[in-house]
């Protein structure tokens, strides 16, 4: 059997608690072993949950709770990385999808005051640009030798994104999530198949974006329905097909990447 690493999922989000259960069993039976489990605002970091799979920890101040952000938060943001020597920073980034009144500038703050945390304590970092993807390209370009490795999860830039100058460094990952399996999202297939190999990442970002034509988790609520890692061989299953590659290749690679990653290259 495959066992594969799930690089972007939100274990610790409170939606998940009434259902964990089911998310393990589904992970298992899906031979998702191991995950980077994004904490990505204050209400999570606390979590002491336990999962049978293998979870690096990753906290951080996500752009869509910009408005809250402190310097509190940023001092407490420190204490749990300080906390955690292995944990890594994460998701951060720049949002285009919920646009504010200062066309960013807090966005861009916040930031860069968490990636000077990062290179500060030498954590890799786990970045979020949706709608923003050429913006934070360039925002990082500066901090691209001070941290050990970036990744861009949930990608969906176009494949010509990867002549920018960010993409010449040894020290970036990208991370396709379930938007590659449908047949209608050409840009992210696109750039699926020409990611170098040793740079490849996959993802669920569970609970949200569940991939086209896949389960959805069951829940208490009829009005709900979650992703969930046990998607994950699919989404590795449709990169397979793009890059005419196998599934067991594309598992070993991206299991190994991850690592990689988590190291900081």
């Amino acid at each position: 059997m495959n066992t594969f690493f799930d690089a972007h999922l939100h274990l610790f989000d409170p939606r998940l608690s009434a259902v964990q259960e089911t998310v393990e069993q589904g992970a298992r039976n899906a031979g998702v072993t191991a995950c980077i489990a994004c904490a990505a605002f204050p209400r999570e970091w606390p979590s002491s949950l336990r999962s049978q799979m293998v979870v690096t920890r990753a906290y951080g101040l996500h752009p869509w709770f910009v408005a809250e952000a402190t310097a509190t938060h940023l001092a407490q943001l420190r204490e749990y990385l300080q906390q955690d020597t292995n944990a890594l920073l994460g998701e951060v980034g720049l949002d285009g999808l919920r646009p504010t009144p200062d066309a960013g500038a807090a966005q861009y703050c916040l930031l860069d005051a968490q990636l000077a945390l990062a290179a500060t304590l030498g954590r890799p970092v786990i970045l979020h640009g949706a709608r923003a993807w050429q913006m934070l390209f360039d925002a990082l370009l500066p901090w691209a030798t001070k941290v050990p490795a970036m990744m861009f999860h949930g990608a969906g830039f176009s494949p010509e994104s990867l002549r920018h100058p960010l993409f010449q460094k040894a020290n970036i990952w990208v991370s396709i999530g379930g938007a590659v399996v449908s047949p209608r999202a050409k840009t992210v297939r696109a750039l699926a198949a020409k990611i170098p190999a040793n740079r490849l990442l996959i993802e669920t970002d569970s609970p949200d974006m569940i991939p086209f034509g896949a389960s959805a988790l069951p829940t208490p609520s009829p009005t709900c329905s979650f992703n969930h890692p046990g998607n994950l061989p699919l989404i590795a299953e449709t990169i397979a097909t793009l890059r005419g590659s196998s599934l067991s290749e594309i598992a070993a690679q991206t299991f190994s990447n991850a690592q990689t990653f988590i190291r900081g290259g």
